[in-house]
């Protein structure tokens, strides 16, 4: 599970970033990091060797911070000479067999927050999971370097499913816990025109009621299939607001995304996405088809340890 990780590094605060993170889940599941960095034969003033040597020296400096590196497989580095670090590192992922795509948060303008962003792209399409370390993650103290405490964030979904399944499996190898998260209601877009309707208490009240009993129901189907107790909470409100304030509680975030083309990504908006670009701790995300898709919690736990 997630022992095969590819990891986007060009040397930058979202490079080191993603190391940690990356480094922390491989030394929690005792596997292996592929390093991608980007390298233009054309364009560069420095051989490949060179730079790979460098490369390699930075990381192994970032990995022997981490508690527990002993347990991180020797890592292996390769460079692209690819202009659109997603083709690498999905290329890359499909090529490896990897379980999951480590890359940091970029730095946020205002054309990230009019477009879709690189790390919602990066999900789009992405052949295993996908994680995003927030910014500033290697040099954080305290618990940062702590997976423990582990939030999903609630879908009835086949992806959302996926994600628990794969949380659980997380928590058993690192001794945690796993509290799937519920948002109910409605988003900011409606709410803003629904807010002066009569009938809006009771459409909330009704959206809470059957959010809570359909959590309580997939928590127990899928806490029963391995005999791991689940904690939930359904909480009142914007569904990704709710998971951006909680994120501050954990130290990881796990999210099932059905990973839409870019311009309906646009049109309807993503929790998923919001997680990724606000969350306070990492966030993993499962994209649509990885994790299996037929609703049986056993298969879809194979399928997301696998890369499907």
């Amino acid at each position: 599970m997630l022992e095969k990780i590819v990891v986007g590094y060009a040397g930058d605060r979202a490079g080191r970033d993603a190391v940690a993170l990356a480094g922390r889940i491989a030394a929690a599941v005792k596997g292996g990091l592929t390093i991608v960095f980007p390298y233009h034969p054309l364009l560069a003033r420095e051989p490949s060797e060179q730079v790979q040597e460098r490369v390699q020296a930075e990381v192994r400096r970032l990995l022997d911070a981490i508690e527990g590196a002993e347990e991180i497989e020797p890592f292996t580095c390769h460079w692209s000479p690819s202009s659109w670090p997603i083709h690498a590192l999905h290329e890359l992922a499909v090529y490896e067999h990897a379980e999951l795509i480590v890359l940091g948060a970029a730095r946020e303008t205002l054309g990230d927050r009019l477009h879709v962003s690189l790390m919602e792209r990066m999900v789009h399409g992405a052949p295993c999971a996908v994680a995003v370390a927030p910014a500033g993650y290697a040099d954080a103290d305290g618990r940062a370097g702590d997976l423990r405490r582990i939030g999903v964030g609630f879908s009835s979904s086949n992806e959302g499913r996926a994600a628990v399944t794969l949380a659980r499996e997380l928590a058993g190898r690192l001794g945690g816990g796993v509290r799937v998260i519920a948002g109910a209601g409605l988003e900011p877009a409606l709410a803003s025109y629904a807010f002066s309707s009569p009938a809006l208490g009771e459409v909330e009240d009704e959206m809470y009621a059957d959010t809570e009993q359909t959590l309580t129901r997939v928590c127990e189907e899928l806490g029963a299939s391995a005999g791991i107790p689940i904690e939930h909470e359904t909480i009142r409100g914007d569904p990704a607001s709710v998971l951006v304030e909680r994120s501050s509680e954990l130290d990881l975030l796990v999210l099932g995304s059905r990973a839409y083309g870019p311009l309906r990504h646009v049109l309807l908006g993503s929790v998923s996405a919001r997680a990724m670009r606000e969350a306070r701790c990492p966030v993993l995300v499962v994209p649509r088809g990885v994790g299996g898709g037929d609703g049986h919690a056993e298969e879809q736990t194979a399928g997301a340890a696998r890369h499907a």
